[in-house]
């Protein structure tokens, strides 16, 4: 055999094994029967847990209607946010979720999905300092301080441009509104969607500032390795958005207040 045949041979089997390596979970997940996503409840509309127990939410029927296509069960793992990345490098789920935007940051220990949706963060504070708060200058004083869900977005946003308000950290999104709306905080930044939701449901009681923190692409998380599985899930998301199916769930979990009825199914 000469060198030439040896060297395309070596370079075939190298290949082979790249492949391998790179479809060994999504192999896995078939072999298996189960998808396993790792995610925070409480984050409405994305996911949250119903009366009953039973998860709700755009993330969940996205990851429910591609389990259908893998032909597996899901299976959502609920965990604190800040143990998201890393139960996903520990390989205790295939997937982390959670309204979760593309960061640089991010992007440097796993891989992301194709954007899921636009968004950004937004400030919001109680509806009686509406004439006092207009934008984020306004509450950068010494003495103010803003509520942030710990590791969102929001939090790194606001500690790197602070330069004298306080920024306070909680553990869940419920936490943010209640310090607001005891006083606790003179606002709390969160996504814009959650920011919408939450004055919704408190309405006349909280205040969303017109600007806009920033904008941001929301996607999923992947292992940098799992190249077959994160082709798999784009490929899914992309005929979900042709088929008209992504447009019908946006305006029913993120758009409008019809899911809500899913949380009191028993």
């Amino acid at each position: 055999m000469t060198l030439k045949k040896l060297f395309f041979l070596f370079l075939s089997q190298l290949i082979f094994i790249n492949f391998s390596a790179f479809s060994q979970t999504l192999t896995r997940i078939k072999k298996e029967g189960e998808l396993r996503v790792c995610t925070s409840a409480g984050y409405a509309p994305f996911e949250v847990k119903s009366s009953s127990g039973e998860w709700v939410g755009f993330d969940i029927k996205m990851f429910e209607l591609f389990s259908k296509v893998l032909n597996v069960k899901l299976n959502m793992l609920d965990i604190r946010w800040e143990g998201v990345f890393p139960a996903l490098l520990a390989m205790k789920c295939d997937f982390i979720t959670g309204g979760m935007s593309v960061t640089k940051e991010r992007e440097k220990v796993i891989n992301f999905s194709d954007p899921i949706y636009k968004s950004g963060n937004s400030l919001v504070v109680s509806m009686k300092a509406k004439d006092k708060y207009k934008v984020l200058s306004d509450l950068d004083k010494v003495g103010v301080k803003i509520a942030v869900k710990t590791g969102n977005t929001a939090d790194f946003f606001l500690k790197k441009v602070l330069k004298h308000a306080k920024i306070l950290r909680f553990d869940t999104n419920a936490d943010l509104i209640t310090a607001v709306l005891e006083n606790r905080t003179d606002a709390f930044a969160q996504d814009s969607i959650f920011s919408m939701m939450a004055s919704s449901e408190h309405k006349g009681k909280l205040y969303i500032l017109k600007d806009k923190l920033n904008y941001e692409d929301l996607a999923v998380g992947i292992r940098k390795k799992d190249t077959a599985l994160l082709k798999e899930f784009n490929n899914f998301l992309g005929e979900w958005k042709k088929n008209g199916g992504y447009d019908k769930a946006v305006h029913y979990y993120l758009e409008s207040d019809d899911w809500r009825a899913e949380l009191k199914h028993e």
